[in-house]
């Protein structure tokens, strides 16, 4: 071993005050960093921990994981109240849990240091930094020899552990060395997921939270998305709250930590883990079919925006209830919204006096059916299977909305209905430019975090579904199954699409992956709620039961007259098989998705994820 890493995480510990006075004066290098270590911390522990973890099918890897993610937070906790109340005792547990996770971090970086195929020692060295800051603001109003000795025990505890993990691992079963990784994975995130704020920094100068609630609506997104995303930053949590000076910083550090993670995997390619390069070919397979029919989506949503007006909702209510859901269907198709967004949308037609089966054929309809999802179905899932797909959406949606329109109470609008403005005649160009900037900036914001974890899920699922049990269920029973398994979930249809089309290619018959396509977008924890509140319990227990029954009717139905013989493979060669479409246009997307990191800040685009967006 050459050391490496201990001299490099030492270095870590020791930046960490002197990055803490200067960021007092600039905030942007705060941001800057936080971005940076979100992103290769996540990445590393994306690209390592949860590889082995699956490989081996481990479960107790999973728990391992948790138990690294919350310790951390618990020491944390002990450690700010016993400086905060000077209860000593409370103070010494929380050095205690500090120096056995520095003591782990120092065995981490052994590990790598023997293994070079394991990325973990750089992620414990990444850490370093936002762990020291932390350490040095929580202790902020002692004596600096106070938080000189903190320091010095987590770097003396790191040797420790460095140079004692072969006697300890000599010692400890076989697949210790995976419950290890996640264990040390779990306490990455953790940092990640909590990272440090300058709370002296706010006293100083007068900015602490309060300041960040009045000028809240000043640091809000520059654009005026359709589903009402809140701004990503959460003035309640310990968190670093980006604004216009400090976004585009934190969006600088996540594309440089992107670019270690491809220098990382570039020269891991050669010799790293089976899992890991299948995780990469399947991946990049992925991304390569999906980015053409991805540029063509953006451009046609951009394009249905700024040149289909909307019109009035009042015809919404015309005629009898099968015309009623068959309009609310109809709005919903050009819309260019997934289902993190419908759900606020359908609240507001609620209260606005839309009928029930307008409403709920539009909350079906919508995500279902995005531009979006069904131009990447043609390549990932084939012609026949993405006109199934559209067709039984379309069927559902009817179908679901009609039979709530029934259990549905009457009631009366909230509000009088609020027509459409008239259109204003523009001129061609600023339709364009309205086009361009929806489609390829907007559009770009909101769908971009959901399609990524969609690639991501489907590429980490990929090779783990290989001979799995799910592929050997009962025909019909693997159809309920994920029909079940989409009720619970907030993922939108294009981020469903690749991992359907994995799932399929592993054995999974074509009605289960659609049945899963049609709960996954349309029924989750979000959604339900939602229903709850405004129509009660009881309405929104039979819409996940109605979902859930024609969800399974149709992807029965479809195993009949679509068999898994008449769908795209999603072979090795297909995958490792390049156009030079295909990279032109993933490369395109990659540009349209940095650009997206760079407006919002990395903590804003991730937190389009949240599910608080309901």
């Amino acid at each position: 071993m050459n050391h490496a890493l201990l001299f490099a995480s030492m270095a870590g510990l020791g930046t960490g005050p002197l990055v803490a006075r200067a960021a007092k004066a600039r905030p942007q290098m705060l941001a800057f960093i936080d971005g940076f270590v979100l992103v290769t911390i996540g990445g590393l522990v994306l690209l390592d921990v949860i590889p082995h973890a699956l490989e081996h099918r481990d479960l107790w890897a999973g728990l391992f994981m948790l138990v690294g993610f919350t310790l951390p937070n618990l020491a944390e906790r002990l450690f700010r109240f016993g400086v905060q109340q000077t209860h000593t005792a409370v103070l010494l547990l929380a050095l205690v849990g500090v120096a056995i996770h520095s003591a782990l971090d120092g065995s981490a970086l052994a590990q790598s240091d023997a293994n070079p195929s394991s990325l973990i020692g750089y992620g414990v060295v990444l850490h370093q930094l936002p762990v020291s800051l932390m350490v040095w603001w929580v202790l902020s109003d002692r004596p600096r020899s106070v938080t000189w000795f903190v320091l010095s025990l987590m770097a003396l505890t790191t040797v420790v552990g460095y140079f004692a993990e072969p006697t300890i691992f000599a010692v400890l079963p076989d697949r210790a060395g995976v419950w290890f990784e996640a264990v040390v994975g779990g306490s990455l995130l953790h940092v990640i997921a909590h990272p440090a704020h300058s709370h002296a920094h706010d006293d100083e100068h007068g900015h602490g939270h309060a300041h960040d609630h009045e000028h809240g609506h000043a640091h809000a997104h520059d654009h005026d998305h359709a589903h009402g995303a809140p701004d990503p930053v959460d003035a309640e949590h310990d968190e670093i709250r980006l604004d216009a000076h400090t976004r585009v910083p934190n969006g600088i550090g996540a594309l440089l930590g992107i670019s270690l993670l491809v220098v990382l995997h570039i020269s891991q390619s050669g010799h790293g883990d089976a899992s890991l390069r299948a995780m990469w070919t399947t991946f990049e397979g992925l991304a390569m079919e999906s980015a053409p029919a991805l540029l063509v989506a953006y451009l046609m949503a951009g394009l249905v925006h700024a040149f289909v007006a909307p019109g009035k909702l009042a015809w919404l209510n015309r005629g009898s209830t099968l015309r009623q859901g068959l309009s609310g269907m109809a709005l919903g198709l050009p819309l260019p919204i997934c289902s993190c967004g419908v759900v606020p949308l359908y609240e507001g037609l609620v209260k606005q006096g839309v009928s029930t089966a307008a409403a709920v054929a539009f909350l079906i309809a919508t995500p279902e059916l995005g531009i979006d999802a069904v131009l990447m179905s043609v390549p990932l899932l084939g012609a026949p299977f993405t006109i199934v797909r559209v067709a039984a959406a379309a069927t559902v949606a009817l179908v679901v909305a009609l039979v709530m329109a029934r259990l549905a109470a009457p009631r009366t609008a909230t509000r009088s209905l609020p027509m459409a403005e008239a259109v204003v005649s523009l001129s061609l160009r600023t339709r364009l430019q309205t086009a361009m900037r929806t489609g390829f900036a907007d559009m770009v914001d909101h769908t971009a975090p959901w399609i990524l974890v969609g690639l991501i899920i489907a590429a980490l699922l990929g090779p783990l579904m290989q001979g799995s049990w799910m592929t050997r269920l009962p025909g019909g029973v693997d159809v309920l199954l994920f029909a079940a398994i989409g009720l619970p979930l907030y993922v939108c249809a294009s981020a469903s699409t690749p991992l359907v089309a994995v799932l399929v290619a592993a054995g999974v018959s074509p009605g289960a992956g659609l049945a899963l396509l049609i709960t996954g977008p349309a029924t989750n924890m979000a959604t339900i709620g939602i229903l709850s509140r405004l129509h009660g319990q009881r309405f929104a227990y039979a819409f996940a039961a109605a979902m859930i029954v024609a969800a399974v009717a149709i992807g029965l139905l479809v195993n009949v007259v679509l068999p898994a013989a008449s769908l795209p493979t999603l072979s090795q060669a297909s995958l490792d098989t390049t156009t030079s479409l295909e990279l032109f246009s993933v490369l395109a997307l990659a540009a349209l998705y940095a650009a997206s990191v760079l407006r919002r800040g990395a903590r804003g685009f991730l937190g389009e994820l949240r599910m608080s967006h309901a």
